[in-house]
């Protein structure tokens, strides 16, 4: 194809036609075209920002740019979105008569138009999957088609568009959507004001119905309250979790679906939607406050608010939603994120820490919910409310970390993350130490674990008072030297691993990886594997994470101090000989394997015995000095 060099000019005459018979390629210059000026890129060519590499071609545009071919943006820098001047009068007219595109070639790159128009008697103009635009000033379809292209399987985003003026004219937009549905759930949402449920029917009936879209009912309650946590609860047929989910139109009625409402979808086969018609479908420059609650359902058997409070919120956007700038009121800190690929969650935790270390981010989640994706909360109290604001949208097609909005300077984390998996499907989760934070379930810090129906494998923390299963677990500092248990899954008997996939302690901090059934404890370092044979069902008894301080190792002193002392048990009675005079005075904590305190005490005298009544298994004691020096041992009480 035939370009122009276009090294540096200014087209300031006015109401004055130039053209270019093909593709225009500024390979580094500013092009200035002035109000009433309007220069056509004819006989099928595209206008180009750059050749290629870091040669930055940029364009001032107040007057009328009409392109006949396709619009790419193909440098290497995201950050260069093609026009410097987008809040004037300059637009952008496509009237070519075949399909044209508009497309990035680098991810996360978009073109930033002012005002863009869309006059083609036939033929449609695309923003291609994985290419995003952002229209400051107005999107006009005066005739043919504008629409945001879908990969065909589903696993690249979707144009990505950003419209910021008005979005209007008596053609045709349309925002695809390819769902690799085939035989799972996916969790979707709806990006214009039309849509019904019936667009998810690829059945062919003639009424207009899909008994296989679902929302989902917070206020459900139990006719009998699971008595606990248990991963298999949710599914059970006793405790009937499952009917919180409601059929949208189970009488066969169109019934129209809501933005920023989550709903879920179910098909045998793979589905495409055509979301839209009408240019003014598009849920443009609105902002959102979907309606969210939280019903204190009746918890007596000892699952506290753990089935409560779960609402599930739609991305209304034709384009990713930023978590991290979304208002919360009285709402966990947390997204939550369902996986149709890997059959998991994802999470994303909003606060403790101020690094990309990865540290608040669980099964490769991010902060960026994508363009027709639902997601769930947990309201945590009365009167809860999200806002999602047009401002919180973001074009994002890959996985990007930042710091959470007005966060404190936490300090470095330390924290552990352990990852289990059976064939293609995986599991993590992630103990994390951060001042500030507080022993129970931290609505701030933490994430509740969620649990697939029948996983192969599982793995998480374990909070107690109620004991409650942990995606995230954020502890106070002052808890490395202590126990945290694990609980496991596995759906069928065989030999599994647990991977260390992230160790990130300070100087003189340790971590170990107990299990009880096997008494063993071993050293976790990044990468560190521990394979073991397990028996189906779910354990929480049998792994423990073990974090002290090894500053023993490191300074004699305090190794001479910590090992001249000797902590048994026998029977119901633990035994604590001091051979330091540093030691004298120390303090004692004995905790179970599930964290909580049995005794609390300080000794006074060389030899000790203490008494545990009805203690009976494995148990930890943790010896700290006046100077704060402490060392953990594990033993066995038997009554």
């Amino acid at each position: 194809m035939k370009k122009i060099l276009l090294i540096s000019i200014v087209i300031t005459a006015f109401n004055l036609s130039v053209f270019s018979q093909g593709g225009i390629t500024n390979a580094g210059a500013v092009i200035t075209i002035n109000s009433g000026t309007y220069v056509v890129v004819d006989n099928g060519g595209g206008y180009f920002n750059s050749e290629s590499g870091s040669n930055y071609g940029k364009v001032d545009l107040d007057g009328t740019l009409q392109i006949q071919g396709n619009f790419e943006n193909n440098v290497t820098d995201a950050n260069q979105h093609v026009f410097i001047n987008t809040d004037g009068t300059g637009t952008v007219l496509f009237t070519g008569t075949a399909n044209q595109h508009i497309l990035n070639t680098t991810a996360d790159a978009y073109i930033d138009f002012e005002n863009l128009t869309v006059n083609k008697t036939v033929n449609t103009v695309f923003v291609d999957d994985g290419s995003a635009a952002t229209v400051n000033g107005n999107l006009t379809v005066t005739d043919g088609t504008f629409r945001l292209s879908s990969p065909a399987d589903g696993e690249a985003p979707s144009g990505s568009l950003i419209t910021k003026g008005s979005v209007s004219g008596a053609g045709n937009l349309y925002v695809d959507r390819h769902f690799e549905t085939a035989g799972r759930y996916q969790y979707i949402s709806v990006p214009v004001i039309n849509a019904t449920d019936d667009i998810f029917d690829n059945t062919n009936n003639s009424h207009p119905f899909n008994a296989n879209l679902y929302s989902y009912n917070e206020a459900y309650d139990a006719a009998v309250d699971p008595p606990n946590t248990n991963y298999s609860n949710w599914s059970s047929t006793t405790y009937g979790l499952y009917n919180a989910w409601t059929q949208v139109a189970a009488d066969g009625s169109s019934v129209p679906l809501n933005p920023a409402t989550g709903y879920i979808t179910y098909n045998e086969l793979e589905l495409d939607v055509n979301f839209g018609g009408s240019p003014s479908d598009l849920n443009n420059n609105a902002n959102y406050s979907p309606s969210v609650t939280y019903t204190p359902n009746d918890n007596t058997g000892g699952a506290g608010d753990y089935y409560d409070g779960w609402n599930i919120i739609g991305n209304p956007y034709p384009c990713a939603l930023d978590f991290t700038t979304l208002t919360l009121n009285n709402i966990n800190n947390c997204l939550y994120m369902w996986d149709g690929d890997a059959v998991n969650y994802k999470y994303y935790n909003n606060g403790g820490t101020t690094y990309d270390d990865g540290s608040n981010i669980v099964n490769g989640a991010t902060q960026y919910i994508p363009a027709m994706q639902s997601f769930a909360i947990k309201t945590t109290g009365s009167s809860p409310s999200i806002t999602i604001d047009n401002s919180d949208r973001t074009h994002k097609t890959q996985n990007m970390w930042k710091s959470p909005k007005n966060a404190p300077n936490y300090g470095q984390t330390q924290f552990v993350k352990l990852k289990t998996q059976d064939g293609n499907f995986s599991d993590e989760t992630i103990v994390r130490f951060i001042d500030g934070t507080k022993d129970g379930f931290d609505n701030e810090y933490d994430a509740y674990k969620m649990f697939p129906n029948n996983p192969p494998v599982m793995i998480y923390s374990l909070i107690t008072n109620p004991e409650t299963p942990i995606a995230i677990n954020s502890l106070p500092l002052d808890r490395i030297g202590t126990t945290i248990p694990l609980g496991f899954v596995s759906t069928d008997a065989g030999t599994y691993t647990i991977t260390a996939e992230d160790v990130v302690f300070d100087a003189g901090t340790y971590i170990k990886l107990v299990d009880t059934y096997k008494n063993t404890e071993t050293l976790l370092d990044e990468g560190t594997e521990y394979t073991f044979s397990s028996e189906a069902g779910e354990f929480r008894d049998r792994f423990y994470l073990f974090s002290a301080t090894s500053s023993d190792v490191s300074n004699p002193e305090d190794n001479t101090m910590l090992f001249s002392s000797n902590v048994w048990a026998n029977q119901n009675k633990v035994f604590i000989t001091i051979k330091s005079n540093q030691l004298i005075n120390a303090n004692v904590k004995i905790f179970d394997v599930l964290g909580r305190i049995v005794t609390d005490k300080n000794i006074n005298g060389t030899y000790n015995i203490l008494n545990v009544p009805g203690a009976s298994g494995t148990y930890f004691v943790k010896l700290t000095g006046a100077n704060g020096i402490s060392k953990t041992k594990k033993v066995f009480i038997q009554n």
